[in-house]
């Protein structure tokens, strides 16, 4: 296979980006409905919830509420983590040997989204009157519970993603579809806190469990089972010729993939820097911009995850158009390049005065979650391809697992990077508004620095990406010729 741009032609806007070598039109039969792509994307919505509700919630409600310390804290959402090193590859191998009349992933899926539901209902069930190592064991002891009923449903359903299509441009269009969804969730995930404190609740923590049950029920289970019942598994037939996957020689093979291994690394540094940017903006709206009014400053943190929801359901269109001209990984250069000018911005905008200046920080900073979401799972597809040319096998419920357990990795170490973070600056919640002045000086440099790191890595990390849109169409014809069309 030889990667060619020898037919890159010299178009309107060339001059700033490549073109990718050969380009063809998608066929008719590679292309996915809208009823599959909407449920599957659904089924997006739900991971989306499974992750960041419990982020969102566990803050202000384990820390700001009841006070349990930012040690305790990470620590009780960063052991789960270790867990699923063996949940998440175990459920990878389960789902690529499972056959049965419904497919592979599918009864995974519908099964993981039911236990799911009732696991993150009780995480907010931990009784009030217990002493903070007895609420932080209570919360570590429901996150393992929860996070191998959402590996369930979770590494089942990334797995089937990858599988939609055989086409390079349709798998982007189908990923738009989960990146809309996960865009959908960033709409109203920071709203949970604030609706909790409501006063018809009479009390936070009332507000909490009733909040974290409507999501349970609806967001998590409900809508959860939609990509288990409509959507399709195209290459169940194809996966049924084939021997079984084996654990051990399909997991490290998995990551010796270079191509893979970018996305990894890439991955690693999106979440550990990308979250605790967003952790640590909280605590400056908090207790720099509103003086540890925490109501007011959840509410303008829920402004700005909102601003950051449209900005990403805006770039979704232009995302998907820039991946299918220039590549996905040019795509990718040109956003992590805004999010580096977006850095600077970051350490003037996070101050007292005027608020809605922070809304400027969506515009720079905000295409790229849709990126990660959109793209991301389009180029592991096209790993995929790759991976069974070499291997013979189709192994996306590995990849899938492997990927899925990086991205929870990431988010867990994002959290405990901002207690640590909270600890070296000298924070205190009980001090409200009245921190010291070094503490938010510490704070505001973790999130500008963290952030251009993270632009600056990730630019470097692509450099290493092997697999342009020549590449896949050459796999494909390779895979077709050897094993026919799927």
């Amino acid at each position: 296979m030889i990667e060619s741009e020898s037919n890159s032609r010299s178009l309107s806007g060339d001059a700033l980006f490549k073109r990718e070598g050969e380009d063809r039109l998608t066929k008719p039969e590679d292309k996915v409905s809208l009823g599959e792509k909407s449920a599957l994307g659904s089924g997006y919505l739900s991971l989306f919830f499974g992750n960041m509700a419990v982020n969102s919630l566990a803050m202000p409600v384990y820390n700001m509420t009841l006070h349990v310390s930012p040690i305790l804290l990470g620590t009780a959402l960063s052991i789960p983590r270790l867990w699923d090193a063996i949940t998440d590859p175990a459920v990878g191998y389960i789902s690529d040997n499972l056959h049965t009349r419904w497919g592979r992933r599918r009864p995974l899926i519908v099964l993981g989204a039911i236990l799911q539901a009732i696991a993150f209902g009780m995480i907010w069930m931990v009784p009030m009157d217990w002493g903070e190592k007895a609420m932080a064991g209570y919360l570590l002891g429901s996150l393992l519970v929860f996070y191998t009923c959402y590996t369930i449903f979770g590494v089942p359903l990334t797995s089937l993603t990858f599988e939609m299509t055989p086409d390079y441009k349709e798998r982007t269009r189908v990923t738009s579809f989960c990146g809309f969804f996960h865009k959908i969730g960033e709409l109203g995930y920071s709203w949970l806190f604030p609706l909790a404190t409501l006063s018809v609740f009479g009390s936070v923590m009332y507000g909490v469990r009733f909040v974290g049950w409507v999501v349970a029920i609806l967001l998590l289970g409900v809508v959860g089972i939609l990509p288990g019942i409509f959507v399709k598994e195209r290459y169940y037939k194809v996966s049924k010729k084939q021997k079984k996957v084996k654990f051990w020689s399909s997991a490290a093979e998995s990551l010796k993939n270079k191509a893979f291994a970018v996305l990894v690394g890439l991955t690693i540094c999106q979440i550990v820097a990308g979250m605790f940017a967003s952790s640590t903006d909280y605590y400056l709206i908090v207790y720099y911009m509103f003086d540890g009014d925490i109501t007011e400053g959840s509410h303008w943190k829920a402004v700005l995850s909102t601003a950051y929801a449209i900005v990403g359901i805006v770039s979704i269109y232009p995302i998907n158009w820039l991946s299918n001209r220039y590549g996905k990984k040019t795509a990718l250069n040109v956003i992590f390049a805004m999010v580096f000018f977006g850095s600077i911005g970051k350490w003037v905008l996070y101050t007292p005065g005027n608020p809605w200046k922070i809304l400027i920080d969506p515009l720079f900073c905000g295409p790229i979650w849709t990126a990660i979401a959109v793209l991301l799972p389009s180029m592991v597809a096209d790993i995929c391809d790759d991976d069974e040319l070499r291997h013979g096998q189709r192994r996306e419920g590995m990849f899938g697992s492997v990927f899925l357990w990086i991205q929870k990795v990431g988010y867990s170490l994002s959290i405990f990077g901002m207690t640590i973070a909270l600890q070296v600056s000298g924070f205190d919640a009980e001090r409200g508004g009245d921190q010291s002045s070094e503490s938010i000086l510490t704070l505001r440099l973790f999130l500008a620095i963290s952030t251009a790191v993270w632009a600056i890595l990730a630019i470097a990390i692509l450099f290493f990406y092997p697999i342009t849109r020549q590449r896949a169409y050459e796999t494909r014809d390779a895979l077709e010729e050897r094993r026919g069309t799927v």
